[in-house]
């Protein structure tokens, strides 16, 4: 039969590795705007400890989620940079489909399309991908409307779910509706700020905080292993025939 404070620490071990990667990442793009942190939901390894004489329940991971609280706003001042004072998100088209973001780095490529930084998505009006004349002057007013040359050519899409945690995260910053579909609304009048950035969510400090944390846990499982692999050698020995 297997061991269960084995069972239960090497469980914790990859829990811990899993968590750590997890915030690791969260740190690494602590400085991407629109960036949403994630986290994993864990059993309790020091309850599963507790139970190991009567469940060989191990922990680990039993889910996933991303953190859709706001970042804080900042001023970069370029005219393609736009970010979301509200609920709601850009629509941006890939080859799955479309995908949203509250990302608003954006960049008009040769051929007058506005895009995205991260991926080259092209940035969807409600007349389809948003097109600009290179050269020309951009404005994105509070609600929306792309004006070129000061003549409106377009409204820039945003949509609000009813449901956005249930949103699937293709890297953090960008989203997509699961299989069975989300619904959402066009917010045809949303609060856009030109020249500006939503920052990302992530708090380095707490971050490494749970790093530490994590680690600590690792180094706990570990020494659980270990313990328990040397007391299990001890009754091997003691366990073997006298010579």
């Amino acid at each position: 039969m297997p061991d269960s404070i084995l069972e239960i620490g090497k469980s914790a071990l990859e829990t811990s590795e899993m968590k750590a990667k997890m915030l690791m990442n969260n740190v690494a793009n602590a400085q991407t705007p629109g960036y949403r942190k994630s986290d994993v939901i864990t059993s309790s390894f020091p309850l599963a400890l507790e139970n190991a004489t009567r469940s060989v329940e191990a922990p680990k991971v039993i889910g996933a989620y991303n953190n859709l609280q706001y970042g804080a706003m900042f001023k970069t001042g370029a005219s393609t940079d736009l970010a979301i004072g509200g609920d709601g998100y850009f629509v941006v088209q890939s080859n799955e489909g479309e995908f949203y973001t509250r990302d608003g780095r954006f960049y008009i490529d040769s051929e007058g399309n506005l895009l995205t930084s991260s991926g080259n998505f092209p940035v969807m009006g409600q007349a389809g991908p948003i097109s600009i004349s290179r050269g020309s002057k951009l404005e994105i007013s509070k609600t929306g409307a792309v004006i070129v040359d000061n003549v409106q050519t377009d409204q820039v899409r945003v949509v609000k779910f009813d449901k956005p945690s249930s949103l699937v995260s293709v890297n953090n910053s960008l989203f997509k509706s699961p299989p069975e579909g989300l619904s959402y609304q066009e917010d045809t009048s949303p609060n856009i700020a030109q020249g500006f950035l939503e920052s990302s969510n992530v708090s380095v400090i707490n971050e490494m905080t749970n790093i530490i944390t994590t680690q600590r846990s690792y180094e706990l499982a570990a020494k659980i292993i270990k313990d328990r692999e040397a007391d299990m050698q001890k009754m091997i020995e003691i366990g073997k025939p006298a010579q």
